[in-house]
């Protein structure tokens, strides 16, 4: 049914409006999402050189906390042996005090990893030594014998130490200066030298906190390895490795190794000693940082949406389900027929505006049929009126009583004319008496409407049957498609043409019967709501040469027919879209699919007819619907087929009895 152009806007935007659901995830993802989305973009945009710089401060921060972490290790060694040789016991080195003195010592520093502790002469040739039970007797005698620090004894060696896996512990040697000698045989003094476990170097050159391909050395200024972590010396920038053993201070800055790579390197000098600690890391890890963040960054949107969606659940079920709920309630006291717009709040509205336009007019009702017919209850309301169940005392028979709404026309005389077609049509088709056509009883006028008195069928009507069902068997639709053709021949035969041919308006019994309702009473409507003469109708059902302004004939309810046929065979009108243009655009311009492309096992003379009624080219249309039921019965009769109702089409309990559309 048409409407003017305000009203088709108003429902436009209408359906256009997000649903409440939708509308309250968007109001939760603009709070949630936008503030995290900007974040994470921030986050997204930092560029590489801010995360080389990142990445190089912390290896500055490696490097010097390295560096005094070694630094402790040494001192806490070298206080050792001072303290050691600041003995007294030791002026005599070879005395049996001298050698008690060692033997309480080395018990003592056993767990700070002292080896052992040897009395050398200025020649560095031993005079005493004690060393820990079970340690390795050649590691210490080569350690002694480098005379100074070093790994294993190997501190003099030109080549790198090779790397271990795990790296090895170096041996760390520590020499005193014994005090001048006292006696009659004295001499230059000699020292005191600690032989030390080196194993805590090795985990102060782990580079945990580092990253990935993160490297930490320990070095001499002889560029003699004394720990290595993972890559050997040879792997480390050449400038990086000059500017650690130069004495320089520490620092950390970009490098370039021998094949060119860029590498984040830091170096510092290790206090009271020779040695320095260099890090190294590819530059490449700025960018494995860089994706570390977005992905924390999707992990973090991830989270926010599944929060969003558990949020939009909670309100699904505690505000607008009720609310449905409440919508649907209120349409079943009004019988209302299904949810209209999709937007709940404006669903309320209409709710309420059925209830309210269904209460005036059982009022009216009372007023207008009170001698004559009794109103039982209302069956459903919509946009042209509602319609009530009713008794006909006199005749004893239950009637449908609807209402058509003509208090919008512009003036009386556009009402009473209108009246007077109303009129006209019923009568003709009260004389039509045709099993296939809704029985039209009376026709009655008041002040704010006109009321018909009508044949109440009890069952379900096609569009019922399609909510419940989605689509027909071809054997349904053969017979089917033949008693709506045989109303429509009967009809066209008066020179009465529908107009509005739709699932809505073809109703079925539950004694089998098929009837047509409601004919003409779209054109009234559509001159009741504009005040003149439009395009009226459905959109999907509207034949082309309406919609192009070539008046509507017989041809255009034969097209009607096929888009239900259509609809009934495939499960969906054949000229759909998002919008009324849509629609209307695909009605001129869309050539359907063939329904036996979408439905296997259709028989040809089925499918042939009904791409026939939806021809574009009246012309190309059958010639009648005397013409069409008589292909339909043909086919009924050589498959044998019957319409009869089913319990399957059984309606809900809201929908026990089926009525002209209102």
């Amino acid at each position: 049914m048409s409407a003017p152009p305000e009203s088709f806007f108003r429902r436009l935007l209408a359906r256009l409006r997000p649903r409440l659901l939708v509308r309250v995830l968007l109001a939760l993802g603009a709070v949630g999402l936008l503030p995290l989305g900007i974040v994470s973009f921030g986050l997204a945009d930092l560029n590489r050189g801010a995360i080389e710089d990142q990445v190089l401060r912390t290896h500055a921060l490696a490097a010097n906390t390295a560096a005094e972490r070694v630094a402790s290790f040494l001192a806490v060694r070298r206080s050792l042996a001072e303290g050691m040789a600041g003995n007294p016991a030791l002026a005599e080195p070879t005395s049996a005090e001298a050698q008690e003195l060692l033997r309480q010592n080395l018990g003592a520093w056993a767990d700070l990893g002292v080896l052992a502790i040897a009395i050398v002469d200025p020649e560095g040739r031993e005079g005493l030594r004690a060393q820990i039970k079970g340690a390795d007797r050649g590691r210490i005698e080569r350690a002694l014998a480098a005379g100074g620090t070093g790994a294993d004894g190997r501190a003099g060696a030109r080549e790198p130490i090779p790397v271990m896996s795990p790296p090895a512990a170096p041996t760390v040697v520590l020499t005193a200066p014994l005090p001048n000698a006292q006696g009659a045989d004295a001499r230059s003094p000699g020292a005191v030298r600690l032989v030390c476990d080196g194993a805590a170097l090795v985990d102060i050159a782990q580079p945990n906190e580092m990253g990935e391909e993160a490297d930490l050395l320990i070095i001499d200024r002889e560029r003699q390895p004394i720990v290595a972590s993972g890559t050997p010396l040879s792997g480390f920038p050449e400038e990086l490795v000059k500017n650690a053993t130069s004495g320089k201070l520490g620092g950390a800055h970009r490098f370039r190794d021998a094949s060119g790579e860029t590498i984040l390197g830091a170096y510092a000098p290790v206090p009271r000693s020779s040695w320095s600690v260099l890090s190294r890391q590819p530059a490449r890890v700025a960018d494995a940082v860089a994706h570390r963040l977005r992905r924390r960054a999707l992990y973090a949107i991830g989270a926010a949406l599944a929060l969003i969606a558990a949020l939009g659940a909670l309100a699904y079920w505690t505000v607008i389900k009720p609310l449905r709920d409440l919508v649907r309630a209120q349409r079943r006291l009004a019988r209302g027929g299904a949810l209209g717009s999709g937007d709940e709040i404006a669903d309320l509205k209409d709710a309420f505006s059925l209830l309210e336009r269904s209460v005036s007019d059982r009022e009216a009702l009372a007023q207008v049929f009170l001698g004559r017919y009794q109103v039982i209850e209302l069956l459903g309301s919509g946009a042209m009126g509602s319609v009530f169940r009713g008794w006909d005392p006199r005749l004893e028979r239950a009637v449908a009583l609807k209402t058509v709404r003509l208090g919008d026309l512009p003036s009386s005389d556009s009402r009473s004319k209108q009246l007077q077609t109303l009129r006209r049509e019923a009568i003709t088709v009260a004389r039509l008496n045709h099993p296939n056509i809704v029985a039209v009883y009376d026709v009655e006028d008041a002040v704010e409407a006109a009321f018909i008195a009508m044949e109440l069928v009890d069952g379900a009507s096609l569009e019922s049957l399609f909510w419940t069902r989605g689509k027909l068997s071809a054997e349904e639709v053969i017979p089917l498609g033949a008693a709506i053709a045989r109303g429509l021949a009967a009809a066209h035969e008066r020179e009465i043409l529908h107009r509005d041919v739709k699932p809505a308006n073809l109703l079925l019994g539950r004694d089998g019967a098929i009837k047509i309702t409601d004919f003409g009473i779209s054109e009234l409507a559509s001159v009741s709501e504009r005040g003149g003469a439009s395009i009226f109708g459905t959109p999907g059902y509207i034949p082309p040469e309406t919609l192009r302004g070539d008046g509507y004939g017989t041809k255009g309810d034969l097209f009607a027919l096929g888009v239900v046929l259509y609809h009934a065979l495939v499960g969906k009108r054949p000229f759909a879209g998002g919008t009324v243009r849509d629609v209307v655009r695909a009605t001129l311009t869309d050539q359907p699919v063939p329904p036996s492309q979408r439905v296997q096992g259709l028989p040809e003379t089925l499918d042939s007819l009904v791409l026939d009624l939806l021809a574009r080219d009246p012309d190309d249309r059958p010639e009648s619907a005397a013409a069409v039921a008589a292909t339909l019965e043909g086919l009924a009769a050589e498959m044998r087929l019957r319409w009869r109702w089913r319990p399957e089409y059984e309606p809900g309990k809201t929908e026990e009895v089926v009525r002209p559309a209102a």
